[in-house]
């Protein structure tokens, strides 16, 4: 019993850890691009707020940049104008902002983590034994460099995680009671307003949530066919209230979302290719996702490993993760077949990237970590053997994020300089990106970065910038370097 206390309280310790490490990395990562125009906001964002439900759109036929996206543009509007400011009442303005972009992921990471450990133990308290002893299986999957480039959820740009990691961890928090038996009334509080504000919250979620609602259903349809409950009136009985007052109405609101994606002003036209040459590029799309780095196949091969011994090891926990992980294959195999409908992008060529392809990711790291946990407590033979092989997994997720730190050193000193720069059109090196996916090269450019800039209160008036060579070479000449 010593012994178990000790292995638990070094198991605290080490999510505390980190937990701790994964928000220094947060605030020492750059802030990248497409911040100004969703924060100050530009003429299309304010389209979609002046029109959040899209009733004008299509009611005059007028198309907008992401017009089924109102909660996320309008809760990430909303929180890069209050918070920075709010944490400078005991920081300086430039770490304010890095200080607001790292709580927003910090906050997904914990969420993601507590909701994946509560829904495979079953305990709600953080300090259940189980919980922990899950969470401590799902946190090192959870990468913020390492392998990120195919499993992240947080995006490395503060904007996008808005669109992608914060509506898909309240969606997990919304399918969680359907998974459950004891659903309580207390559930509808959250559940009803979810229903409306998700739906309209980032460009994956009506599709999950489509497929997710017509899996739940098909499962209880399964369900009463077996029990010879073959007539439909028998299985419209069997199916919960709360999936007729929730899951539908949420599927009508998706369907409506995906028909407004419909008036999306699609700055790609040109750029489109034909809905077949889409699915073609789905196999490379599928082939970088499994070859580009070694996180995401080594999760599949333990996946893998683990279904092997769960059918060594048969119990009825252990026919329903084998359940489970079929109907993971049937919504993954959904999902991406759906993908291509969604459009092309030139930054996305393969249509399958990290980000589109994250709720299979968040499907297969349950799985790896609800497998691991029941092997853990149900194998009878090797289980030395299996924990010191998962263990040695564990500590490859670990070691491959044990990274990252000082990435937004050159973006911070930049800031700086601006805040301190005297100059109407302040120079910087050609090699340091400001707020932005690439170089400035025309200071004409820099004009709605300089005015979020501003708006923050890093600088007292307005200033411009640029990244040139001059400010490389008159840097490289103080330092006593030789120029060309």
């Amino acid at each position: 019993m010593r012994r178990n206390k000790i292995v638990i309280i070094l198991f605290v310790i080490l999510l505390i850890v980190d937990f701790i490490f994964s928000f220094f990395q947060y605030y020492q990562m750059p802030l990248y691009g497409d911040l100004e125009g969703g924060i100050l906001p530009d003429k299309y964002v304010q389209q979609i707020i002046d029109d959040p439900f899209g009733f004008h759109a299509i009611k005059s036929g007028e198309k907008h940049v992401n017009p089924n996206r109102f909660f996320s543009h309008y809760i990430f509007m909303k929180y890069f104008r209050v918070v920075p400011k709010a944490f400078q009442y005991f920081s300086n303005p430039i770490s304010a902002v890095y200080l607001s972009a790292a709580l927003v992921k910090i906050i997904v990471q914990l969420l993601f983590v507590y909701l994946l450990s509560f829904f495979i133990s079953g305990y709600k308290t953080i300090r259940s034994p189980e919980f922990i002893n899950v969470a401590v299986l799902i946190a090192p999957l959870f990468q913020v460099y390492g392998y990120w480039s195919r499993m992240g959820i947080n995006d490395k740009s503060i904007a996008y995680t808005f669109f992608y990691a914060v509506p898909l961890v309240l969606l997990m928090l919304f399918f969680i009671p359907f998974f459950k038996s004891n659903f309580s009334k207390i559930n509808y509080f959250i559940l009803i307003p979810l229903s409306i504000i998700l739906p309209l919250s980032g460009p994956l979620i009506p599709g999950v949530i489509l497929i997710v609602s017509f899996l739940l259903f098909l499962n209880r349809w399964i369900k009463s066919y077996r029990t010879n409950k073959r007539r439909l009136t028998n299985y419209l009985k069997s199916v919960p209230v709360h999936f007729y007052i929730i899951l539908i109405p949420v599927s009508l609101w998706s369907i409506y979302s995906l028909y407004l994606g419909f008036f999306y002003d699609n700055n790609y036209k040109t750029e489109a290719i034909p809905l077949f040459q889409r699915y073609l590029n789905l196999f490379p799309g599928i082939v970088s996702q499994l070859f580009h780095s070694f996180g995401f196949p080594l999760m599949l091969v333990v996946i893998g490993v683990n279904i092997s011994l769960i059918k060594k090891n048969e119990t009825l926990n252990g026919r329903l993760l084998i359940r489970t992980i079929k109907w993971i294959g049937v919504f993954s195999l959904l999902y991406i077949l759906l993908l291509p409908l969604g459009g092309y992008r030139p930054y996305r060529p393969y249509i399958i990237r990290y980000d589109t392809i994250m709720p299979v990711t968040i499907a297969l790291i349950y799985f790896f970590a609800a497998s691991s946990y029941y092997l853990i407590n149900n194998l009878r033979l090797n289980r030395l053997k299996y924990l010191a092989g998962l263990t040695i997994c564990l500590l490859i997720y670990s070691g491959a994020d044990f990274k990252g730190l000082g990435r937004n050193k050159c973006e911070r000193a930049a800031l700086q300089k601006i805040a301190n720069s005297n100059d109407r059109i302040v120079h910087l090196p050609d090699n340091c990106k400001v707020i932005s996916w690439e170089i400035i090269s025309d200071s004409k450019r820099s004009e709605a970065k300089a005015e979020l800039i501003y708006f923050w209160g890093i600088t007292d008036k307005k200033k411009l910038f640029i990244n040139d060579l001059k400010e490389n070479i008159e840097e490289a000449k103080k330092a006593g370097l030789k120029t060309f």
